[in-house]
This record gives C-alpha cells, structure tokens and sequence, in this order.
C-alpha cells in the first residue's frame, strides 16, 4: 500500500532529464562513470600493471540497525530483467521522448545500486528519477530532477533517497542489483504514487533503436 497519492501541482510542467554525471548526482547518491573518475578521481596500478583501480566511487550504506523492527538484514545482488515502458513513453520525434512517471519509492535504510550489464557503453540506456524529501517526510514534487544514464554508468540511490522505479529506453536491460534487506515490506522499501503523471522529458537511443521498440 502506497504512502500516500499525490495530486500534480498544476505549475509543475515536463522535467527535461540532463546527462547523468558524478557531480550532478551527488545530493541524491553515487554514479559509477569511469569516463568521469578517470579524470577526476586518484587512481593507482593494480593487477602487475594491467589494471587501473580508482576505490570507494560509489557509497555503500547499511543503517538497518535504525529499523523499527531490529531484524536483521543481508547484503543481497538482486537481479532486474527491466524492458521499455512502451505504454508509458510518448514520442515526440525519432529521438525525443516522454516519459509519464507515476511511482517514486524509497529503500529507507540501505542504499541500492544498479548496474546494467550486457549495453554498449557510448549509448542512452536508462532514466534515473529522483526527488527531494519534504518536512512531512515524503518527497517535494517540486524538486523532482531526471538524469540520461549511458551503458556505461551505474547508480547507487542513498537510503531514503526518493526515486522512480527503473526506466530502461532499451528493449530490455539486464540490472545487478545490490541493497540490504530484512524481508519486513516497509522497512525495505515504500512507495507514493502520483496522478496524473510527471512527463519527463528525454533524448533517447539512436534511431534504428527506437525505430525497433515501435
């Protein structure tokens, strides 16, 4: 059962989803980007000099130990078969799109990481979502904020971090996964929904990809 339902503000208009980077994405939790943190970050050789290793990119957080329930958690790689939300995506040209978002859900005492597996790293593959949260602790619609992640970028959400469900522009994405949880419901994650919906606005995949998904 939802938290809550909101009703979209009538002065909220289409959020344009910008390239998801480290930086930009730093209130909200983690991006892997090597393409960034190559550049950005302290590296040293690993592996007899065929490697390059760059620590701690992305937060790994636990605070289950801060749960009503006390029960204990596991450290769990998940995997979600994510696919194109073709019934709630508008088209807008053969690049640009709409994406209608209705859910945000949290994971109140871990973080949550995706890694997408199998995408060529130089194209669009999925929407990250994500909103601040308000004084009555669910999320200010207000500040609701839209990333392009690339093939090649992972996210980590900070626990109780507002965000959508995952949205692939792919026909399908394969995700790894990792979060802590303890199996009670609402302690491992919450959701609101909102009606209507958000349109997101985005620049997506190549054409012969969206041309495909049609």
């Amino acid at each position: 059962m939802p938290l809550a339902t909101f009703e979209l503000p009538s002065s909220l208009g289409p959020v344009e989803a910008t390239p998801l980077t480290p930086k930009a994405f730093t209130q909200f939790g983690g991006v892997i980007s090597s393409i960034h943190q190559l550049q950005t970050m302290k590296s040293s050789p690993a592996n007899y000099g065929t490697a390059t290793k760059i620590s701690k990119v992305s937060p790994i957080i636990n605070n289950f130990q801060n749960a009503p329930s006390q029960k204990p958690c596991t450290a769990n790689f998940n995997l979600f078969r994510s696919t194109y939300p073709i019934n709630l995506i508008q088209r807008k040209g053969v690049r640009e799109g709409v994406y209608l978002s209705g859910v945000l859900e949290r994971h109140p005492f871990s973080t949550q990481t995706f890694l997408p597996m199998g995408v060529p790293a130089d194209e669009v593959a999925y929407l990250v979502i994500v909103a601040e949260t308000s004084s009555n602790d669910l999320p200010d619609l207000t500040t609701l904020k839209a990333f392009v992640a690339k093939g090649n970028q992972a996210v980590t959400y900070n626990p109780a971090t507002w965000h959508a469900p995952m949205v692939s522009l792919k026909e399908v994405i394969d995700f790894a996964v990792l979060i802590h949880e303890n199996g009670v419901a609402d302690e491992d994650c919450q959701e609101v929904y909102i009606n209507p919906r958000v349109p997101i606005t985005f620049i997506s995949a190549s054409s012969s990809t969206v041309t495909a998904m049609l």
